[in-house]
């Protein structure tokens, strides 16, 4: 379709023709095209939002270059997509402009999904750390996740490492198969009913290699676990047991599952680093990043 000039073009496409759509303006139509396009034939699942962003006069005579956003769960990319002023036809691909990549200049490299923190609700979870602190980790998680026992035992080496410099706050996601409920992790919030130290030392019993084992125990031997760690340290076994028979464990679940939802958590460990949606453990070199910012 396009000969090769003198500059060196080289374009890998795939050309759509469109029909109109009705009801849209003409420039609601570019952006329309464009997205339904890059959707299918990237095959970008339906709940990663899609938007435009801009248009302009690109390099192919006669077509536009429409930059595209999608959201992913840990990231935000964009996309350039070549459509002409019609809205009827459209090249998906990548321009290349001696031995440039002209297409991927333009959409720019991916950047961390940015969260707002108000809609975490940090106030209403356990936390760790100043109030202060320079980093605020949020982590939706799940006692019977193995790569949540892993991302525990880094962040607890990583807490000791930077006492002054992370808030650590913990958020159930519990991922269970269809119709088995999340006992475990009631039980465990139940626990902050009684006060927080008693959820922590509940919760790092749970990710010990004792507590993954007694994770596949029936509810009633998790429960007697659970008072007796309380016993030992002095707490108050009754508020434990109120919680739990209250539904107030239950409801703390809920709550932060629908917090994970809202933003999109797909699977745990998941940790929003000041903001920053990000997929799996967090490493010292990450965190030393957000630190020096």
């Amino acid at each position: 379709m396009f000969k090769k000039t003198a500059c060196g073009v080289i374009f890998l496409f795939g050309v759509a023709f469109f029909l109109p759509f009705p009801g849209f303006t003409q420039e609601d139509k570019i952006a329309q095209v464009a997205i339904e396009y890059a959707r299918n034939h990237y095959r970008i699942p339906k709940d990663f939002e899609m938007k435009f962003l801009e248009k302009k006069e690109s390099q192919i005579p006669g077509f536009l270059a429409v930059k595209l956003l999608v959201s992913a769960p840990d990231r935000d990319v964009s996309v350039v997509v070549y459509v002409d002023p019609t809205g009827e036809k459209i090249i998906l691909g990548n321009l290349f402009i001696k031995g440039e990549n002209v297409t991927r200049k333009e959409a720019g490299e991916p950047k961390p999904r940015k969260i707002d923190m108000g809609l975490l609700e940090i106030e209403k979870s356990p936390r760790r750390g100043p109030a202060g602190a320079k980093v605020t980790i949020v982590e939706f998680s799940n006692f019977q996740c193995p790569y949540c026992v892993k991302s525990w035992a880094q962040m607890k080496d990583l807490l000791g490492k930077y006492p002054q410099d992370i808030k650590y706050v913990f958020k159930n996601f519990p991922l269970q198969a269809q119709g088995i409920p999340f006992d475990l992790s009631a039980m465990v919030s139940a626990v902050q009913e009684v006060n927080e130290d008693a959820f922590w030392a509940v919760h790092d019993f749970m990710f010990t290699d004792e507590g993954q084992a007694l994770a596949k125990e029936n509810q009633e031997v998790v429960k007697q676990k659970i008072e007796q760690i309380l016993k030992e340290k002095g707490y108050d076994v009754r508020a434990f047991q109120n919680g739990l028979e209250s539904g107030k464990g239950k409801k703390r679940v809920e709550e932060d599952m629908a917090v994970g939802k809202k933003i999109r958590v797909r699977g745990t460990p998941t940790t929003i680093l000041n903001g920053s949606f990000i997929v799996g453990p967090i490493t010292d070199k990450m965190l030393e990043g957000y630190l020096r910012k």
